[in-house]
C-alpha cells in the first residue's frame, strides 16, 4: 500500500511539475476560418516550445482593448487598429534576432517596427455574368446608372475606406483631402441595394438576383461558386484593394520572447503555405514561388501582385477615422 501511495504521489508531483513547466500563450485572433486555419498548424510550435496556444476570438477595438488590459500576448489586427495600438504604446518592437523570418518578407509586409502583415487578400468586383455585360473593368463601374439598385458594398470597413481614399486620389484628392472621395462614394451609394454585413447575406443577394455586382473578396467568390452561385471576379484596372492581417506582440506581458517566436512561426513557410491553402490569401513571404507550385496552391502571388495592391497611407488615415465615420453615416448610409 505504501509503495502504491508513494508511486501515486510521485506521479502526481511529476504531472504537476510538467504542467507547471508548460507555458500558455494567449492570442487574440479573428474567429472562424482564420483561427481554424492557424490551429491546424500550431502543434509543432507548441511541442518545440513547450507551450499551449490559447486563442481568443477578437478583432479591431476588442483586440486592442485586450492588449491595453494586458490580457493577451499577441493580437491579430489590421492597419487601422495596428497603428492605433502603436500610437498608444501597446506593442513591443519586433526583434529581428527572434523574428528571423522578417528578412524573407515583401517590403510592404514590414509596415512598422511594431507589427507585420502576415498575409494579403484581394478585394475586387464580383459580378453576375448573365446580368453585367460587358464585364466590369474599373471601380467606376460600380457607379454606373445601368445597375442602380443592384449593387452592394459593405459599410464603413477597411476596404471601403481604401476605396474612399482611392476615389479621392483619382480625382485630385488624398488622405488629407478626402472630399473628392466622398463625392464619388455618394454617387456609388445611389446604386446600392444593401450595405451587406455578412458574406452569406451577399451570397443570397447574388442568388436571388437582387444584386448583380459588388465589392467582394476573391476567395469569397470562389466560395460562392462552390455554393452553386456562378459569380465571377475581376481585378479593376485601378488595382485590387488589399485586405491585410497584421500581428503584434503586446507590451508588458511575461512571455514577450515566446510571443516573438510565435509571430516568427506565423511567417514560417509551413504556416504561410497552410493559410494560403486554407484561406486563399497571398503569403507575405517573398520566397514561396516554387513551394506554392509544388503544393498545388493557386493564389495570386509575386512582387507584381503585392506591389499593385491598393493600400492607403494608414498613418494619415487613422487620425481621421472618427470624423470620416460620422460623415459616412450622414452622407452615404443615411
Amino acid at each position: 500500500m505504501k509503495r502504491y501511495l508513494t508511486a501515486l504521489i510521485l506521479f502526481v508531483a511529476a504531472t504537476s511539475w510538467a504542467t507547471a513547466q508548460t507555458k500558455e500563450l494567449v492570442v487574440a485572433a479573428y474567429g472562424g476560418a482564420y483561427t481554424d486555419a492557424l490551429k491546424k498548424e500550431i502543434g509543432q510550435f507548441e511541442k518545440e516550445n513547450n507551450v499551449k496556444i490559447r486563442f481568443i476570438p477578437a478583432s479591431g477595438p476588442d483586440a486592442l482593448a485586450k492588449a491595453k488590459a494586458k490580457e493577451v500576448d499577441v493580437i491579430h489586427a489590421d492597419l487601422a487598429w495596428g497603428y492605433r495600438g502603436e500610437a498608444q504604446g501597446l506593442f513591443e518592437k519586433l526583434t529581428p534576432e527572434l523574428v528571423t523570418n522578417l528578412a524573407s518578407l515583401y517590403t510592404r509586409a514590414r509596415f512598422s517596427d511594431y507589427g507585420v502583415i502576415t498575409n494579403f487578400g484581394q478585394y475586387g468586383i464580383a459580378y453576375n455574368p448573365d446580368a453585367v455585360n460587358p464585364p466590369p473593368t474599373s471601380w467606376y463601374d460600380l457607379l454606373s446608372p445601368k445597375y442602380r439598385g443592384h449593387v452592394s458594398i459593405a459599410g464603413f470597413d477597411d476596404a471601403n475606406i481604401e476605396l474612399l481614399v482611392l476615389f479621392a486620389k483619382l480625382n485630385g484628392g488624398s488622405e488629407d483631402n478626402i472630399d473628392p472621395g466622398f463625392k464619388k462614394m455618394i454617387e456609388l451609394s445611389r446604386n446600392v441595394n444593401v450595405f451587406y454585413s455578412q458574406h452569406p447575406q451577399l451570397l443570397d443577394l447574388f442568388r436571388s438576383g437582387d444584386v448583380v455586382m459588388a465589392r467582394w473578396l476573391r476567395g469569397r467568390v470562389a466560395w460562392a461558386n462552390g455554393k452553386g452561385v456562378p459569380v465571377r471576379f475581376v481585378v479593376p484596372q485601378e488595382g485590387a484593394i488589399a485586405l491585410v492581417s497584421t500581428a503584434h506582440v503586446v507590451k508588458g506581458r511575461p512571455n514577450v520572447a515566446l510571443a516573438m517566436k510565435f509571430i516568427n512561426y506565423l511567417l514560417s513557410k509551413p504556416c504561410q503555405l497552410a493559410v494560403a491553402r486554407n484561406l486563399g490569401y497571398t503569403p507575405s513571404r517573398a520566397d514561396l514561388t516554387e513551394d506554392l507550385k509544388l503544393a498545388g496552391i493557386d493564389v495570386p502571388y509575386g512582387h507584381d501582385v503585392v506591389n499593385a495592391l491598393v493600400m492607403a497611407d494608414w498613418r494619415k488615415v487613422t487620425p481621421h477615422l472618427a470624423t470620416w465615420k460620422e460623415r459616412w453615416d450622414r452622407e452615404i448610409t443615411r
